[in-house]
């Protein structure tokens, strides 16, 4: 070993180090976090005839849907969830301030569908309110503990979407934690959607839950209510959701639903704009939250960061050395064939197709994307937050 390494000098040794351990750390994310939502036991199936030994132990569940200016959404998406295959459940549409025919379609469809019911809040030009108070309408309207979100753009992907959620849910377990896919955008969105989702739900699986995203979240009404609510400071530019379930999950409290069928589905079209303000704002909501990182990606970003910075210096340094070079491509291989195994097996997981090739090109430019994210994200302070 002495003299394996009296052949490199300090400069190489540097190098071989900081590579080392660059890949020891996307060997734990790969496998430990990332690797835990693709090898998720699913469990039991979902039933084809709607009925199976789970259904003794289902508990009636609230659906609320905040819908603003949502009529066509609305249309088109509601009929999938009020046709839900699912013992006893509730919908609850909070129309808020909507100045379309919102309120005519939602009448209409309760007519059709007696377990639907709607709130309209109406447009104040003085006071003004963002989505968790819309939100705080329908939680109080609920009549079950067990509280199911999405959002009016999105449907579920089957018919069995409310049985995959709510069976997750233990006498322990108070919060459940989905995933909502995109359709109709371009394919380096959708991947970050996917490369995003890795991050949260494989953390919760470590029974170390950081946030949740309200397009496919749910939680207990009870839980909703002991911690008082939403936090105050929360204004239009971040996300409750986020916040929320930062402050009321925990190691043991916390499950997820990784399957096809718990999967809900989103047609709204995001440009570039819009991601990079979405983005932005949850970077900004984090500054509100009491655990975990401020930049929850960060860590993994900047290790990738150099692994592909060393990688490429040894590479071009080594380029004629004998043992080395194929060493290195042995390295690299085997980290390649890793993603693939892990998004290929995430892909069925949660119902996505066709982003290998675009998840592997995510992989190369995502830490420039996030570290230019952080740094022009404007920063909060956690004890001087301005009010809105």
């Amino acid at each position: 070993m002495e003299q394996l390494l009296s052949y490199f000098s300090l400069f190489e040794k540097i190098i071989i180090i900081i590579a080392f351990f660059a890949f020891v750390a996307q060997l734990y994310y790969w496998l430990g976090v990332f690797g835990r939502v693709a090898f998720f036991r699913r469990g039991t199936p979902a039933p084809r005839d709607g009925k199976n030994e789970e259904e003794a132990h289902l508990q009636p569940v609230s659906v609320i849907i905040c819908a603003r200016n949502e009529e066509v959404a609305l249309g088109q998406n509601l009929p999938h969830v009020l046709a839900q295959e699912y013992p006893e459940f509730e919908v609850i549409v909070v129309n808020d301030c909507s100045e379309d025919d919102s309120e005519i379609l939602l009448a209409s469809m309760q007519e059709k569908y007696p377990n639907l019911i709607f709130r309209t809040i109406v447009k104040d030009e003085v006071f003004k309110h963002n989505k968790k108070m819309a939100l705080g309408v329908g939680i109080k309207a609920a009549r079950y503990d067990l509280l199911l979100f999405l959002d009016a753009d999105c449907y579920p992907s089957g018919p069995y979407w409310l049985r995959r959620m709510a069976s997750r849910f233990s006498p322990k377990t108070e919060v459940v934690l989905g995933y909502t896919r995109l359709t109709n955008n371009r394919r380096w969105i959708r991947a970050d959607r996917l490369m995003r989702a890795l991050h949260y739900l494989g953390k919760a699986l470590k029974h170390k839950p950081y946030m949740g995203v309200g397009s496919n979240l749910a939680y207990r009404k009870q839980l909703f209510f002991e911690h008082k609510g939403f936090d105050i400071r929360i204004t239009g530019n971040l996300r409750e959701d986020c916040v929320f379930i930062n402050k009321v999950a925990t190691h043991d409290n916390t499950a997820v639903a990784v399957a096809p069928e718990a999967v809900n589905v989103s047609a709204l079209r995001i440009t570039g704009e819009r991601w990079r303000r979405e983005r932005r704002e949850e970077i900004r909501s984090f500054a509100l939250c009491e655990k975990g990182s401020r930049y929850p990606e960060l860590a993994e970003a900047l290790y990738r960061l150099v692994f592909f910075v060393t990688m490429t210096a040894m590479l071009i340094h080594f380029c004629e050395h004998p043992m080395m070079l194929p060493l290195l491509a042995g390295v690299v291989l085997f980290r390649m064939l890793l993603q693939l195994l892990v998004f290929f097996r995430v892909q069925r997981r949660l119902g996505e197709r066709g982003l290998l090739l675009m998840l592997l090109l995510w992989d190369l430019v995502f830490p420039l994307f996030y570290l230019l994210l952080v740094s022009t994200s404007t920063s909060y302070r956690k004890q001087n937050v301005n009010y809105r």
